[in-house]
């Protein structure tokens, strides 16, 4: 899988929702129009600041993506701004693939249109499911009406590449409800599709009420993996990544990007970056992103620099959520080794096992292994 006009990636953090779904941990806030305005003065600040920093000006952008949160939140205005910012402190290339994370409650066709000709291409829309329910129990403040409405809002503001966010494993959801949401999904035939388990993560409201609430069990779960899988693949979706589905030659490509383990920028607050063999992640909290902006330091609160064993394995874990695999070659290329040399019980353990395979090029994920990926992964975790 080829990433096109190869350039770094741009990951854009906008932390602010209307309301905090019941199993979200991702680092949100309340929705404040006077705290999204000094926000994004900060974030612009940022970008200016890393650019100027680094000398990173001719830096070729072949990806930016708005998650958030709820980006889709913001007004026309508050993209058109940051992408300017993108525009005047780096290369940002005509044929960037431009996202923005969108709930359907915050889709209307005006705005999208005008989002549209500011560079927007491609739009992630969070449904999660279909069933009215299941959508009240997440806490989601959308029904699945809204989700037909806003998709059709999209087409007529002229967005051409969409993803809808689905889920399975969902409290009290039967495999007859998910197959039923996944057959509308499809229905609207968007142009990618993303199929996650529910992770209860701490501290969640799921997480607090994991006792009384019915989730399912192990074998329940993959099996709805499973169909979920079949039906999505019949339905002329590629299965291009453990949980991302893609009509031909609508992979996500700054997700990709990330897969690869090639390096990326994220500015923003809890933001990431990969870059120069370095991992850093910004301060979680507005109040010290201000002030260390103010003091003109970068907002990093954490910072780790990964060598030998762990870069390896590391790299190998990523690859492998492709279902292309890790190319043995351009591993080659960045660590003067193969996998084989440098975990060679591992390897030898996983394809004794049935969980991975590998031909001249790849090692990658058998189809058994898709299902026993977490297993597959603990192998290259270096303690």
């Amino acid at each position: 899988m080829a990433v096109k006009n190869r350039g770094i990636s741009i990951y854009i953090h906008i932390p602010f929702c209307i309301k905090k779904c019941n199993y979200c941990d991702f680092v949100s806030f309340n929705f404040n129009k006077d705290e999204v305005r000094k926000y994004i003065k900060y974030l612009n600040r940022e970008i200016s600041f890393f650019s100027e920093k680094n000398d990173l000006g001719d830096l070729p952008v072949s990806t930016v993506y708005f998650g958030g949160g709820t980006p889709s939140l913001l007004a026309a205005d508050d993209i058109k701004s940051i992408l300017l910012t993108v525009q005047r402190n780096f290369r940002l290339l005509p044929s960037a693939e431009i996202t923005l994370e969108a709930n359907p409650e915050s889709i209307e066709v005006k705005k999208f249109r005008e989002l549209r000709t500011l560079g927007v291409n491609r739009i992630s829309m969070g449904a999660q499911s279909f069933n009215d329910a299941a959508l009240k129990l997440l806490g989601r403040i959308h029904n699945a009406d809204e989700i037909y409405k806003s998709f059709a809002s999209l087409r007529e503001a002229g967005i051409k590449n969409i993803n809808i966010d689905m889920m399975f494993a969902l409290p009290g959801e039967t495999i007859k409800d998910l197959m039923h949401s996944l057959s509308e999904a499809v229905n609207l035939n968007p142009e990618h599709i993303s199929f996650y388990s529910l992770l209860i993560e701490r501290g969640t409201l799921f997480y607090r009420k994991r006792k009384i609430l019915h989730f399912p069990g192990s074998d329940e779960e993959a099996e709805q993996y499973r169909m979920g899988i079949e039906f999505l693949e019949s339905s002329g979706y590629k299965h291009y990544e453990i949980s991302n589905f893609s009509k031909d030659n609508f992979q996500c490509r700054h997700n990709v990007i990330y897969w690869k383990n090639l390096p990326y920028l994220g500015f923003g607050v809890a933001a990431g970056s990969y870059y120069k063999r370095k991992r850093t992640r910004n301060v979680l909290k507005t109040g010290n992103y201000y002030k260390k902006l103010d003091a003109n330091t970068f907002p990093i609160g954490l910072c780790e620099h990964l060598t030998g064993r762990q870069a390896k394995g590391e790299h190998i874990i990523m690859n492998l959520r492709l279902l292309e695999g890790c190319d043995k070659h351009l591993y080659y290329i960045r660590f003067g080794s193969f996998p084989v040399n440098d975990f060679a019980k591992e390897v030898e353990f996983l394809s004794l096992n049935g969980l991975t395979e590998e031909d001249e090029r790849y090692i990658r994920l058998t189809k058994r292994g898709v299902f026993l990926a977490n297993l597959v992964f603990e192998q290259f975790i270096s303690l």
